[in-house]
């Protein structure tokens, strides 16, 4: 498929609503994210199978892997070492009800899926997760965001919706403090995935930012 082909008004318009069905599905059945998720996947799948899409368009690329590891290892240790530090201890020390509300966060995930995914399973289960956020973010919404704008709007948007479906209620102040941060996280991994052009890239960042941060609260 052509770069012009790409550029239709028609695959803007696809983005558009299957992002937001999955909204929508977000607003309805809070609990039930990864059933958006799940439908922005399977989206994209079938539709690179329809338009006959390289691999490679998605953003799976793993040719030049360590080359690209190399080159955005400053931006990594960044967001997976320098930002996990500041946010889990910074909160400790400055905003204690963000402290458990991350705490609260790694806890329902060790409630809800450690009885089923013990020990390493538990470990592939973040891994599997953290890949399909940026499968979708990085290899879907930004990617296409930028066949039609900027690559500094690819990363906003994509990081913005990546934001929206890590919401949940609470105090006002630590949820705003929250959803910051973790745009935060997602426009460095949407940097990552602008300098490489690699979403597994982008994901080994990701990953190694959440074992991080949940290694720090263990700390803790």
């Amino acid at each position: 498929m052509s770069r012009t082909e790409e550029k239709s008004p028609r695959f803007l318009l696809e983005l558009a609503l299957v992002m937001g069905a999955s909204v929508l599905l977000l607003i309805l059945t809070p609990s039930l994210v990864w059933v958006g998720e799940i439908l922005s996947l399977g989206y994209l799948f079938i539709e690179r199978r329809i338009r006959h899409r390289r691999f490679e368009s998605l953003g799976l690329k793993f040719h030049g892997i360590l080359g690209d590891l190399r080159a955005n290892l400053a931006i990594i240790l960044l967001v997976a070492v320098g930002m996990q530090f500041g946010v889990v201890f910074g909160s400790y020390r400055l905003l204690p009800p963000l402290y458990n509300r991350i705490g609260e966060r790694a806890s329902y995930l060790e409630t809800h899926f450690a009885s089923f995914a013990p020990s390493m399973l538990f470990l592939t289960f973040i891994g599997i997760a953290t890949l399909v956020e940026e499968i979708i973010f990085r290899g879907l919404v930004q990617e296409r965001t930028s066949w039609f704008s900027s690559s500094l709007a690819g990363i906003a948007i994509g990081s913005l919706l990546m934001t929206v479906f890590h919401y949940s209620p609470g105090e006002p102040l630590v949820v705003a403090a929250d959803l910051f941060f973790v745009f935060l996280d997602s426009s460095l991994y949407g940097l990552i995935y602008v300098r490489s052009r690699s979403v597994p890239v982008a994901w080994l960042a990701h990953l190694s930012a959440d074992l991080v941060a949940l290694s720090f609260l263990w700390i803790l």
